[in-house]
């Protein structure tokens, strides 16, 4: 009989409903253990967010498998949303497991990860929970950005503003005590004979309690004579609304002082030299003997110039920078995408969203739980108004029960989101088809961002090639499936390599360790 410890997780958001409890997880799993004749050791429940390995449970989890690593043969879970949702870190976590002889996989999504193509499908489980935040985090941008445009400031109110509600309950800025602390601030600025900090001390002998760090924002922005900034984004030019608030200062006031600050700046402005377009991989790229960035230049020869990527230590290795360009277009190539890959992936994904649209995560629990912190938060005002709590508390109170409505709020968000998140995967993987095109087609900018996308951090050459291990792992992963395709193409019809090789409904058993 083989010996497995469980993982059961929940974050905060997930408390309630989806099947994703502590005590649904560790039903399951007890009953798939008892089904398939495997003895549980431990079962570790987690109440922490995924998005990184730093869980306190999932440490003690982990110490206690290198202390008792013979005796552990499996470790399970419901799916791999509740061991990660950071592809990147996964992988590494996956092999210190490997290390110590214990096999880990989901019962409901089980893999063989000594397949390349399954580890890619991993990928997949661990980056559909990812994009849907991300997903998430587009539409509160939006929605900051359509009140930016109306004139409500939503953020965090600055010094001199406090947070506050209009008639109908939406943020409004009011000034506070500090606000004449701001106004003084922005007159001695403006008469150009005080800097920034003669201004800031000027005002902390007055009562003004703030940081010289925050007080260098405070001269640059626009909300103080009514103004509210939106930044530029998508395509859309940056702008100036016409704020709701109450200002604090005039806007001619505002401007001449960014006129005193400009002045000030332009004089003492150095400029930084560019990025030489020629030599797109200085800083990511190391050098093998003496791990320090090598860096690049060019000397002149009795006909020609010669250019090297090179080290400026005593070790003296360098590169052609024709044989750089060589091995990197190379890699560039192992790793874009294959087209049948692609497709299948695709549908891969597609199904996945689609049998997730199909079972709603929205389930009675979620509406009921909603309507019941409408119902509190109503309450909650009626005590204040009446005089039965004090203002801390009701304050404390209300902005706990707004952020737990705001979490069910943005639930709801995901469930509209499912197309969209579909789009975003559908141009993530065309771009991974070009990923040789963009590099030779883009501007340096484009270039470096793509290779800081590539490699976590440094790399370096070996034997004319880009090191394995420092390549991100998803990159590693498709190397590694294009050379099986390349193999496979041969014998078999592409267009029906199965990517996932799921097993069948008796689950992934696989085999005891060697001790």
């Amino acid at each position: 009989m083989k010996n497995v410890i469980l993982y059961v997780r929940v974050s905060t958001d997930e408390q309630a409903g989806r099947g994703y409890s502590l005590r649904d997880q560790e039903q399951k799993l007890l009953t798939y253990c008892q089904n398939n004749n495997l003895n549980v050791l431990h079962i570790f429940r987690e109440d922490f967010s995924a998005k990184t390995f730093k869980r306190p449970e999932f440490k003690r989890l982990l110490d206690y498998c290198k202390k008792n690593k013979r005796d552990v043969h499996q470790m399970l879970f419901i799916k791999w949303d509740r061991f990660s949702r950071n592809t990147s870190e996964s992988y590494q976590m996956i092999d210190v497991f490997n290390q110590l002889g214990i096999q880990i996989n989901a019962i409901e999504q089980p893999l063989d990860l000594t397949i390349p193509e399954q580890g890619l499908m991993l990928a997949v489980y661990l980056s559909i929970p990812e994009v849907e935040n991300q997903r998430r985090s587009l539409n509160v941008i939006a929605g900051m950005r359509r009140a930016f445009k109306e004139g409500r400031y939503v953020g965090n109110a600055p010094k001199g503003y406090s947070n506050g509600m209009d008639a109908n309950k939406k943020p409004l800025l009011v000034p506070n005590e500090d606000a004449k602390y701001i106004q003084e601030g922005f007159e001695l600025m403006a008469t150009g004979i005080y800097n920034q900090k003669e201004v800031f001390n000027k005002l902390k002998t007055k009562g003004f309690k703030s940081s010289m760090t925050a007080i260098a924002s405070v001269f640059r922005n626009h909300l103080y004579y009514g103004g509210v900034f939106v930044k530029a984004y998508k395509g859309e030019p940056e702008m100036i609304a016409q704020g709701i608030h109450e200002p604090i200062i005039t806007k001619e006031l505002f401007y001449k002082v960014q006129d005193v600050m400009d002045n000030r700046r332009h004089k003492y402005h150095v400029a930084h030299k560019k990025i030489n377009e020629n030599f797109p991989l200085k800083g990511f790229l190391n050098c093998p003997t003496c791990k320090k960035p090598l860096t690049a230049s060019s000397s002149k020869g009795r006909s020609k110039h010669y250019t090297y990527y090179h080290c400026i230590s005593p070790c003296n290795e360098r590169y052609r920078i024709e044989d750089v360009n060589l091995w990197f277009e190379q890699f560039l190539k192992s790793i874009t995408l294959d087209k049948e890959i692609q497709e299948v992936l695709y549908e891969m994904i597609k199904e996945e969203l689609t049998s997730k649209k199909g079972k709603t995560e929205l389930g009675p629990k979620h509406f009921e739980s909603k309507k019941n912190i409408e119902a509190k938060l109503i309450r909650l005002q009626d005590l204040f108004i009446e005089g039965e709590i004090e203002k801390t508390e009701y304050l404390e109170a209300k902005k706990r029960y707004q952020a737990l409505l705001q979490e069910l709020k943005q639930k709801e968000e995901v469930e509209k989101d499912k197309k969209e998140v579909l789009k975003t995967y559908e141009f993530t993987l065309a771009k991974l088809l070009t990923i040789h095109y963009q590099y030779t087609n883009g501007d340096i900018d484009a270039k470096r961002k793509l290779i800081g996308s590539i490699f976590p951090e440094k790399f370096q050459f070996e034997n004319k090639k880009v090191r394995t291990k420092d390549i991100h792992p998803l990159f590693l992963k498709i190397s590694s499936i294009n050379n099986l395709s390349q193999r496979t193409k041969k014998r078999t019809n592409p267009k029906k390599l199965n990517l996932s090789g799921m097993v069948g409904d008796e689950g992934f058993e696989p085999p005891t360790p060697s001790v």
